[in-house]
């Protein structure tokens, strides 16, 4: 007697097993609670009511401080510069901290997988500082970094409580518990210029080990931007723009003399004096614009502002300025480019918005940058301006000159700004 034949529903029941069995383990992990909250590649920045943002403009950093390391030395910001920071609030006193064990216990685990690498550490700050006096700190910390290669990668700041306090809670997000004061379970993790980047529960070994990931992606960004940078600089220099003059018995380029832009004395949104002295050593990206234009205005400036925070995420600010002259210094008054500038997010010591005198600003554009400006009563608005944006490099020779209109030329002046860095 022959075997019965399988029903069509067990048929497909046994298909609908066998698909779902490679999919098991990720639900298995999910219903773990792995997975859920951590998603790595999204360390954008913490704005200061808490959601991410992409760009660090508005984001939580720590402010400019002066605290004492387990040494006794004066630490600030600065000195923190180039290292990523796994940051923790803690004190040495067990009376009033009885988990100092398990949490030192999870950052052994993050300081053991970077002990070798300089520009990885972590940062303690003080919730006791009466207590936590740089002797106790000293003992602590040389206890727990003991096996690491380079000094200086655990640091713990104490100093005046208040301060502390303050920057937890106004730069960091990270306020105290009156009824809890020693008791914060979370950590942050710091980038190179200070910025936080992630937080995580300092009680969960998991997330510790996503802390230990993050920092690497971190570091990985990192490094492809420098050797970015690096094949940049082996590229074919930019052009020199502009009329030149050759020397007399010239016999090559070194005898050239490039057009350059002359000095000039203007005012900012904020009505401070802005000058050839303050552009020294940066490159300059400029346009001209005037506050009430119709037309191109408003899409030139929406793509410099995607400059504007592209750079400004790449810790740039000291390398580059943004500098946009207006064509209507009679009605564009510092008060009314500030409104302009501060719709667009500008920053106005890296976004410079310029009027003056109209015999200061028109010979300026005109003779200085080669740029269009006139008064026209045909043109929308009453004004005809070039949309070419420039680079200026840091000589103030002309480099580069982009359709200020266009997101593909606008790309392009972001590579040739990243080159000419570079190289110079």
């Amino acid at each position: 007697m022959g075997q019965p034949t399988s029903s069509p529903r067990r048929v497909w029941k046994r298909v609908l097993l066998v698909a779902a069995l490679p999919g098991l383990p990720l639900l298995l992990l999910l219903f773990l609670g792995r997975g859920l909250r951590h998603e790595f590649g999204n360390l954008d920045y913490f704005a200061q009511d808490g959601s991410r943002v992409a760009q660090s403009s508005q984001a939580r950093r720590l402010p400019s401080f002066s605290l004492t390391d387990q040494k006794g030395e004066q630490v600030s910001r600065e000195d923190l510069a180039g290292t990523f920071w796994l940051v923790a609030f803690m004190t040495t006193d067990t009376a009033t901290t009885p988990h100092l064990p398990q949490l030192t216990q999870q950052l052994l685990w993050a300081n053991w997988r970077y002990r070798d690498e300089p520009d990885v550490g972590l940062l303690c700050l003080s919730l006791d500082a009466d207590h936590d006096t740089p002797d106790r700190l000293l003992d602590y910390v040389t206890q727990n970094e003991r096996y690491n290669r380079y000094p200086g990668k655990w640091r713990y700041l104490t100093g005046d409580q208040s301060s502390i306090d303050r920057m937890m809670r106004e730069n960091l997000g990270v306020p105290r518990d009156s009824a809890d004061p020693y008791n914060i379970a979370t950590l942050l993790l710091i980038d190179d210029r200070g910025y936080v980047r992630q937080k995580y529960l300092a009680s969960s070994e998991h997330e510790i080990g996503d802390a230990v990931e993050d920092i690497a992606l971190l570091k990985k960004r990192k490094l492809e931007f420098r050797k970015d940078q690096r094949d940049r600089a082996e590229r074919t220099p930019l052009p020199f723009l502009g009329p030149r003059d050759i020397l007399p018995g010239s016999t090559g380029p070194a005898d050239t003399l490039y057009h350059t832009v002359p000095k000039f004395a203007l005012i900012d949104q904020l009505g401070r004096e802005c000058s050839h002295k303050d552009m020294e050593g940066k490159i300059r990206i400029v346009d001209a614009f005037f506050t009430a234009c119709p037309t191109i205005c408003p899409v030139i400036s929406s793509q410099l502002a995607r400059v504007h925070d592209q750079l400004l995420d790449q810790g740039l600010v000291s390398k580059v300025q943004l500098v946009t002259h207006t064509v209507d210094p009679a009605n564009d008054t510092p008060e009314r480019m500030m409104r302009y500038a501060e719709r667009l997010g500008a920053s106005p010591n890296f976004w410079r918005f310029l009027t003056g005198e109209k015999e200061d600003i028109y010979p300026l554009l005109q003779e200085g940058y080669l740029l269009t400006a006139m008064s026209d009563s045909t043109a929308e608005g009453g004004f005809f301006h070039s949309d070419q944006v420039l680079i200026v490099d840091t000589q103030g020779r002309l480099r580069g000159s982009y359709d200020g209109t266009k997101t593909s030329e606008v790309d392009q002046l972001l590579e040739d700004v990243y080159q000419l860095l570079a190289q110079e």
